[in-house]
């Protein structure tokens, strides 16, 4: 009698740890769908939007990440609903939810769709004035828009950038209907940072796989193309992702030349140090993903997440001094902290020591 319980529990405990583990591989799942490495960026951009047109409030600067934490997940979501064709042909991201059948495509429009009308509700409840939601619903059609003919268009991220761009406006005129320049100048630090994202990393790593496809992305515009396992790449389009580079950095210290912001907090020129060092930083991983063969991609990937992770930096590291005046000088710094451990977490979480996926 006492080893048939014993055997009872030993079958119930192993049943338990099976169904645990299969939530646990749902779950991770579910999240390299929606990507939350990369959750920050979108889910600020309405917040600085705010902050840098003079909202302060803890509820609605909270509000305003929910948002944009929710128009992460409608971006990624539908990206990958409307790319699951030509995701399938690639030996890079065949291993996708969508691809593989784990997550299904009326479970992807599930998700994006929901994403997008809690993004109404909420905008509605909280912060609903004329200009500010017709600034929100062409956010999330230049969005939509690039999510579908990216593959179909050159240039398209110059839409998606605009997307980021007015989303980060949203922001702003929640706040109020009279934009300042600051908020205009954080909003296009979002849209360089998408232009060199998409348009240099993300279409540089994958020239091989599009030229096949006959996809017409901005480097194979430009001439580059895959010969002996080498990207060759024009001396224009070097030039091309540089002053890229140069202008996303310009436009990130503008707040400091142009008296929003200060290098200095508390007499210490902090901000201006970090902000240099960065700026190099980015500079010098631009020329390292310029210059990486085909047969070091993995390496490549590195190169584009530090660089990636590092821009993500430059927002609220000009906006430091102005953020320490005006919340506080320790809320500052655990925002930033957040910026550089958040996606280190999620990247360990769902791909373990690799920490970048290799896709």
């Amino acid at each position: 009698m006492v080893k048939n319980v014993i055997f009872a529990l030993g079958v119930e405990g192993i049943k338990r740890k099976k169904h645990i583990l299969q939530r646990k591989k749902k779950m991770k799942r579910y999240l390299k769908l929606i990507r939350p490495y990369g959750m920050l960026f979108l889910g600020f951009t309405p917040v600085f939007g705010a902050i840098a047109n003079g909202e302060f409030s803890f509820s609605h600067l909270t509000i305003l990440l929910v948002i944009g934490l929710l128009a992460h997940i409608f971006t990624f979501v539908q990206n990958d609903y409307y790319d699951v064709e030509i995701d399938r042909k690639s030996k890079y991201v065949s291993n996708r939810p969508l691809v593989t059948g784990s997550i299904s495509q009326k479970t992807a429009i599930v998700i994006f769709l929901s994403s997008f009308i809690l993004v109404l509700i909420l905008a509605i409840v909280f912060f609903f004035t004329f200009y500010s939601f017709v600034v929100l619903l062409l956010s999330f059609l230049f969005i939509t828009l690039y999510n579908k003919y990216s593959k179909h268009f050159f240039g398209m991220e110059y839409i998606l950038g605009a997307g980021v761009f007015t989303y980060g406006i949203f922001g702003a005129l929640t706040v109020s209907n009279n934009v300042s320049y600051l908020a205009i100048l954080i909003s296009a630090v979002g849209l360089m940072q998408w232009l060199f994202s998409v348009g240099i990393s993300a279409n540089l790593k994958d020239v091989e796989f599009d030229s096949k496809l006959g996809i017409r992305t901005t480097p194979i515009v430009f001439g580059v193309r895959v010969s002996d396992e080498r990207l060759m790449i024009p001396a224009l389009f070097s030039l091309y992702a540089f002053v890229l580079k140069f202008i996303h950095i310009l436009i990130a210290s503008l707040p400091f030349f142009l008296g929003y912001t200060s290098i200095f907090i508390y007499g210490l020129p902090i901000p201006g140090i970090c902000f240099l060092i960065i700026s190099i930083v980015l500079l010098y991983l631009t020329l390292k993903i310029l210059s990486m063969p085909m047969t070091e991609r993995d390496k490549m990937l590195i190169y584009v997440g530090v660089q990636e992770g590092l821009a993500l930096l430059l927002t609220p590291i000009a906006l430091m001094s102005y953020l320490t005046e005006n919340i506080s000088i320790l809320a500052t710094f655990l925002l930033i902290l957040l910026f550089i451990f958040c996606p280190l977490f999620c990247f360990r979480m769902l791909f373990g020591k690799r920490m970048i996926p290799l896709e």
